[in-house]
């Protein structure tokens, strides 16, 4: 194996005109609100609160997780729906937030630490997986003057699975267990096995701790591109995450 820097972001991703901790009030004051917001998607998706959820979005929002790939949002609501009503249990648990603002108050980026816990029935065994993450929104004004998210995605960094029932512990394939990017490999060997007609995507943005050239490690630092580009007020396309 070798040497991997693990405790450094890319150099110059850092969006260093960007507000984040202090500065003024006003700001501060915005930035409880992104918190707010961002803490919406597990608040209101968990309850079926759609309503509520469906208000923290643009109109031309996209979504990306890992079963669902990059959809609009209420294609997500859709098949979020659908899903349900198939058995599908998502939860999540909100860890904390840190968000960046643009000096102007135009443009924001939150990054919210957060659990995703799945239910899943493997090997005629109930578990949960649990996969720790960082959801990232990148939120613009609308013409009101309220915030918005444009796009949500996340960083995959570890996951694990836990017997409901400590007395039954299911058997998995190591080989194909081992396919998957290492970040959520327990979420996306679940969620093929269980949801019908999933293929969860590989190579989503992982944690910095993984080798250097991999996808999910590239993914990584392209995001914290993103986010640095999006607050330096230049245009993104959807087509490019």
């Amino acid at each position: 194996m070798t040497s991997v820097d693990r405790h450094t972001l890319p150099t110059g991703s850092r969006p260093d005109h960007a507000i984040r901790n202090n500065g003024p009030t006003d700001l501060a004051i915005e930035r409880f609100k992104l918190r707010e917001l961002a803490e919406g998607w597990p608040m209101y998706r968990d309850a079926c609160e759609w309503e509520n959820f469906a208000s923290i979005f643009h109109d031309d929002a996209h979504i990306y997780t890992t079963w669902s790939g990059r959809v609009h949002y209420q294609k997500f609501f859709e098949i979020s729906k659908v899903g349900m009503d198939k058995g599908a249990f998502i939860m999540h648990r909100c860890n904390g937030a840190s968000t960046d603002i643009r000096p102007d108050g135009s443009r924001a980026v939150t990054k919210m630490k957060a659990v995703i816990t799945q239910r899943f029935t493997i090997d005629n065994c109930e578990v949960d997986v649990e996969a720790d993450c960082r959801f990232c929104y990148f939120w613009e004004r609308n013409s009101a003057g309220e915030w918005r998210a444009r796009l949500v995605r996340h960083w995959y960094e570890k996951d694990k699975m836990i017997p409901v029932n400590p007395n039954k512990i299911p058997q998995l394939d190591e080989a194909r267990l081992a396919t998957y990017s290492p970040g959520y490999k327990m979420l996306a060997y679940c969620q093929e096995a269980t949801m019908e007609g999933v293929k969860v995507l590989h190579g989503l943005p992982g944690h910095r701790r993984e080798e250097e050239g991999t996808p999910s490690r590239q993914a990584h630092d392209k995001l914290y591109w993103q986010c640095k580009k999006w607050l330096d007020g230049e245009e993104i396309r959807i087509e490019d995450f």
